[in-house]
């Protein structure tokens, strides 16, 4: 393990204009307030908080064919890479808590894999075949960026594009626990918490729960045996 990755610099991107549903810019406070930068802590990560970035409004922001807010998502972006630049000049793990998710992805022709394939596979051949695609010729930082709406909405139903049949949490789980066996993760998002569209106070802890569980471990937490979850917007006094 780099103890470069006990290093973290957490930035808060309260942004929901890549996307119709509003709410999501609540994501930074809830998972601060679920007490995920004590948790690190205590994890003996070195934590240094750089704060809620400050998004202004652009005026007159048309949509360009299919993206929302072109020109916000755009200033959003440019503001958010100068800070987490500024992070990894520092030597941490930048770790951007979202906010909604403002990148086109399936134009970077990106390796990817399908639910029916996950099913097919296991998560754990499914993983051992991503990190040999990343690492096999070359040591290289690793960028997670990881949206909850990619889990089951069983786990996180308090967000915008909830799939039926989605990642279990052990396999998110284990997706965080073997990047971070590679000692090699340099920036990690985690993105598209939105506590409004919790249909109860329940499903927002449910969805904070999981979002910050699904971070420690990308820090070194390990599952353990038997245990009863926990409730980290509601810890025990």
């Amino acid at each position: 393990m780099s103890s470069k990755s006990k290093s973290i610099g957490i930035i808060g991107a309260p942004f929901s204009k890549g996307q119709p549903r509003g709410g999501v810019e609540e994501g930074p406070t809830v998972l601060r307030k679920a007490g995920l930068l004590e948790k690190l802590k205590e994890q003996e990560c070195d934590v240094k908080d750089y704060g809620d970035l400050p998004f202004a409004d652009v005026p007159n922001d048309s949509p360009f064919q299919t993206v929302k807010n072109p020109r916000s998502v755009g200033k959003a972006n440019e503001q958010l890479a100068g800070v987490v630049a500024d992070v990894k000049k520092s030597g941490r793990t930048s770790l951007v808590l979202g906010g909604d998710h403002s990148y086109l992805l399936k134009t970077l022709g990106i390796k990817y894999f399908s639910m029916t394939e996950v099913d097919k596979l296991g998560i754990g051949k499914v993983m051992e075949e991503t990190l040999s695609y990343l690492l096999g010729r070359k040591k290289r930082p690793i960028h997670l960026s990881f949206d909850v709406d990619g889990l089951d909405p069983f786990f996180t139903p308090a967000t915008g594009t909830p799939v039926v049949g989605g990642l279990s949490y052990r396999e998110g789980l284990y997706i965080t626990e073997e990047i971070y066996k590679t000692g090699l993760l340099s920036g990690l998002d985690i993105m598209e918490v939105n506590p409004s569209l919790g249909k109860t106070p329940e499903e927002v802890t449910r969805t904070v729960n999981t979002a910050v569980a699904i971070t420690l471990a990308c820090f070194g937490v390990a599952r353990e045996g038997n245990h009863k979850p926990i409730d980290y917007l509601n810890p025990p006094k």
